[in-house]
C-alpha cells in the first residue's frame, strides 16, 4: 500500500499525473518552526523526516512525506496565510534569484530514506500592481515564498535551473529513481 503523508494538493496532483495515485492520504501534524541557527537545508530535511516519524504505517506500507521551502539569501520564506507577508515575500523575490529545496522521506519496512533536491529560479522584476493583482488570486495562500509556480505566477519566472516539479512540491524524476532503488 502506498501512503502519501501530506496535505498538499499540488503534491498529490504531481503524484497522480505520473500514475502514482496514493492508496491513502495522511496529514502529519508537527511543529514547523525553524530552530535557532538552523540552516535551510537542515530545516527542510528535518521537516520531511519528522513528518515520517509521527505517522504510523504498517511494515509493508510505503509512506512518502515531503517538505518544500523557498530560500532567498539564506532566509527561508515560509508558507504563509497572511496577505501582507505574501506581498513581502514577492517583493523580496522580485528581480532576484532564489532556491527551492524539497526534501522527501520514504518510510519502508522500518527504514527511512531522505533525499533533498535544489532548484534555482529567477523572478523577473514584478511591479507593485502585478503583486497586488496576484495577491487577489489567493493562489499564494499556504505556499512557500508566497507563490504557486503552476498557476498565475508562472509568468514571473524567465529562468529555472533544475527540476520544475521540485518547485511545485516533489522532484518527480528523483523520487521515481529512489523508488526504483528500493
Amino acid at each position: 500500500m502506498f501512503i502519501l503523508g501530506s496535505g498538499s494538493a499540488a503534491r498529490y496532483d504531481l503524484m497522480v499525473s505520473v500514475g502514482l495515485e496514493p492508496d491513502k492520504i495522511l496529514k502529519p501534524a508537527i511543529d514547523e518552526r525553524t530552530l535557532v541557527n538552523e540552516n535551510p537545508v537542515d530545516y527542510v530535511k528535518r521537516m520531511a523526516l519528522e513528518k515520517s516519524t509521527v505517522l504510523e504505517v504498517g511494515h509493508n506500507e510505503l509512506l512518502l512525506t515531503a517538505d518544500t521551502i523557498v530560500v532567498a539569501s539564506r532566509k527561508i520564506l515560509h508558507k504563509t496565510f497572511d496577505v501582507a507577508e505574501a506581498g513581502k515575500h514577492l517583493e523580496t523575490l522580485s528581480n532576484r534569484r532564489h532556491a527551492v529545496f524539497t526534501s522527501f522521506c520514504i518510510k519502508w519496512k522500518g527504514s527511512l530514506k531522505v533525499t533533498t533536491v535544489r532548484t534555482v529560479l529567477k523572478m523577473r522584476k514584478v511591479c507593485r500592481k502585478e503583486i497586488t493583482q496576484y495577491l487577489k488570486s489567493d493562489e499564494w495562500r499556504g505556499k512557500a515564498g508566497g507563490y504557486s509556480i503552476q498557476g498565475k505566477a508562472k509568468c514571473f519566472f524567465p529562468f529555472i535551473s533544475g527540476c520544475y516539479s521540485n518547485v511545485v512540491g516533489l522532484p518527480i524524476p528523483k523520487f521515481i529513481n529512489v523508488l526504483k532503488g528500493i
